[in-house]
This record gives structure tokens, C-alpha cells and sequence, in this order.
């Protein structure tokens, strides 16, 4: 049976997050251990409703997961480990990002430096870049990784927001994006939910 990761349930709930999905995967085989994944994933379905209304757009726009990694046989992290986890977890966030709808995701290498103080300095954090696009809106986009030890097993967590409207179809509708963005607070948002995950 899967142990799922302690989420931050009542800042979840007061911020507009739902539950969007709760699954359990093989994650990976890395020859020395194969890692078993607990996912649960929320989606800021406040953002959503008020593009929505704003616009007629329909998507996911703003995500948070956290996910669980378990491995067998059960090995104590280490660096080397660590290391092995933490590049495949990665690799498999890009991927979920393009599973989202979201677009050109790239690896951003020089992200971290800035973000680092906002997370425990143990944490492995990866940024990305990518585009939201739908009905000739497109919207530019971050995302965040991190994987840390817990216990005898491994978190990732991680999401990904809109930052700001790189081309729409008239002007009224790149208002109404750019209205409802608020990319810092979105930023401290993740950083708050990546951090009280257990």
C-alpha cells in the first residue's frame, strides 16, 4: 500500500486549490532501485473559473504535485542516490508538464539561483520554461521541481503558474489574462505548498 504525501490540506482548501487527480505508478526503474510513485495533484480552480468568465478560455492553468517516492529494494538516501532520483524525477516533471498542456517546456539553468533561499538547501530544485496556449492566446509560463530525502524514501514536489501573456487575438483579451496574473504571488504560493509538504 502507497503512503501519500502529507499535503498542506488547509492552505490547499483557503487558496482555491481541488484535488484534481490521485494516482500510484511504477515511476522509473534506475537499475539499483525501482521507484514507485504516490501522486496527488491540485489544480487552482479559482484562476481557471475566472479566465473563464473573463474570457471564454478553458484550461488548466495554475498546477501543484506532490508525489511520494518509494523505492525498492528500500535503500537509506544518499548523495549518489539522491542524485540518481533526483535527475530522473526531473526528467519525468518536464514530461508531465508537456502531459498538461503545456508547451515548449524547456529546463531554465540559471532559475534556481534565485529561488534557492525560498526552499531547504537540501532540496534538488529544477526550473522550467513553457507556454500555455489555447484559442491564439499564449501565455508564458514556470515551473518548479524539487526533490528532497524524506525518511527512507523521496518527495517530489512541484507545479507550475502563468507569468505573463506573450500574444492574444485583440487587445481586450490580453487585458483580461493579464488582469487575472499575478506571477509573484503565484511564485510564494508554490514555494509555501513545495515547502509544508511532508
Amino acid at each position: 500500500m502507497s503512503v501519500f504525501p502529507t499535503l498542506p490540506t488547509a492552505t490547499l482548501d483557503a487558496g482555491g486549490w481541488r484535488e484534481r487527480e490521485r494516482r500510484e505508478t511504477r515511476a522509473f526503474d534506475a537499475k539499483v532501485v525501482t521507484v514507485d510513485a504516490a501522486t496527488v495533484v491540485y489544480e487552482d480552480v479559482d484562476l481557471r473559473e475566472r479566465l473563464r468568465e473573463a474570457t471564454g478560455l478553458d484550461r488548466l492553468w495554475r498546477f501543484f504535485v506532490a508525489s511520494r517516492l518509494t523505492l525498492t529494494p528500500s535503500a537509506t538516501p544518499s548523495p549518489p542516490l539522491t542524485r540518481i532520483i533526483a535527475n530522473r524525477a526531473h526528467a519525468g516533471f518536464a514530461d508531465t508538464l508537456g502531459e498538461r498542456g503545456f508547451d515548449g517546456v524547456r529546463r531554465a539553468p540559471d532559475a534556481t539561483a534565485d529561488a534557492s533561499e525560498s526552499l531547504d538547501p537540501a532540496d534538488r530544485l529544477a526550473g522550467y520554461e513553457a507556454l500555455c496556449r489555447l484559442d491564439g492566446v499564449g501565455v508564458r509560463a514556470r515551473g518548479w521541481a524539487a526533490v528532497r530525502p524524506a525518511d527512507d524514501a523521496y518527495l517530489l514536489v512541484g507545479g507550475a503558474y502563468p507569468t505573463a501573456v506573450r500574444e492574444a487575438p485583440d487587445a481586450a483579451t490580453a487585458d483580461a489574462v493579464t488582469a487575472a496574473l499575478d506571477p509573484e504571488r503565484f511564485r510564494e504560493d508554490l514555494f509555501a505548498l513545495m515547502r509544508d509538504t511532508a
